[in-house]
């Protein structure tokens, strides 16, 4: 299968899947974890279904068989385990006088390992989304808040229907009341998932909308509910979110260029407005 992975094929064909394969991809999009550890009779127990559906679907997927599609997945899985192992690695053998750069080190690994084929598909996948849409909600919570702020505050440089979901605030809930069918989300979750988020996410799913998850791992509360996941690996040793922020960039330069001129133009007017006002020093 190369680069694509199942959760790639899986988004792309889900519409025109069988009932039975369709219960056969969301099992694997929610469990995914587990399936490196299954056999195909334990899975065909679990799901309901027979050890023949299992081959076929694995089959229609592009795999010779479950064989493949577990390896596979048992690579995905892998990757999202390295960087706990960096976490003890980190804790046992870093020097005080070093931590600045073994922290640079450190993220430069992670951004190293965040590009894939995939990501820049479902990455290409989220601007046809926002560029399609009505409004644009953006969603973080906690540590992931000033992450999700960034976001809203440098599109709203340039584009008029971005709304900010703020869980501290009350009004939230008027917001949610005037969500229509042709309206995004952006939620952005990374371990430990804040209630909150995956909540409003679900929200957005029950109505029907598209959502765009930034989060670290495909089995996220987020993730399982978006139309696309742009995956984007914590720097868990050192709490960075370097990754996401290379990927929210990327989004906002993407965006502003699809009308460079109009974008150009805003931004100049943002800028008079600042420094009219004395905003800057």
């Amino acid at each position: 299968m190369g680069s694509k992975s199942i959760f790639s094929q899986i988004d792309k064909q889900y519409s025109n899947l069988s009932k039975t394969f369709k219960l056969i991809a969301d099992f694997v999009k929610d469990n995914y974890s587990i399936i490196p550890f299954l056999s195909i009779k334990e899975l065909k127990e679990k799901i309901g279904v027979s050890t023949a559906s299992i081959t076929r679907f694995s089959q229609h997927m592009g795999f010779k068989g479950y064989p493949d599609l577990q390896k596979e997945i048992q690579g995905i899985v892998e990757k999202e385990i390295v960087p706990m192992r960096e976490v003890k690695h980190f804790i046992e053998s870093s020097d005080d006088k070093n931590i600045l750069q073994e922290t640079i080190d450190s993220n430069i690994k992670i951004l190293q390992a965040t590009y894939s084929d995939e990501l820049y598909e479902n990455f290409n996948k989220a601007i046809e989304f926002i560029t399609k849409s009505r409004k644009v909600y953006i969603l973080g919570c906690r540590s992931t808040y000033t992450v999700a702020y960034y976001l809203g505050f440098m599109l709203q440089g340039f584009m008029e229907n971005i709304e900010f979901i703020n869980p501290g605030h009350q009004d939230f809930s008027n917001k949610l009341a005037y969500v229509r069918k042709n309206d995004v989300l952006i939620a952005i979750s990374f371990s430990q998932y804040t209630k909150f988020t995956s909540d409003i996410t679900k929200f957005f799913k029950d109505n029907g909308n598209k959502i765009i998850a930034i989060t670290d791992s495909y089995s996220s509360p987020i993730a399982i509910k978006a139309n696309t996941t742009l995956l984007a690996k914590n720097a868990t040793n050192t709490f960075s979110f370097v990754s996401a922020m290379t990927i929210l960039n990327a989004l906002i330069v993407k965006l502003g260029k699809i009308d460079k001129e109009k974008t150009l133009e805003k931004l100049k007017n943002q800028e008079k407005i600042a420094i009219d006002s004395g905003i800057y020093s």
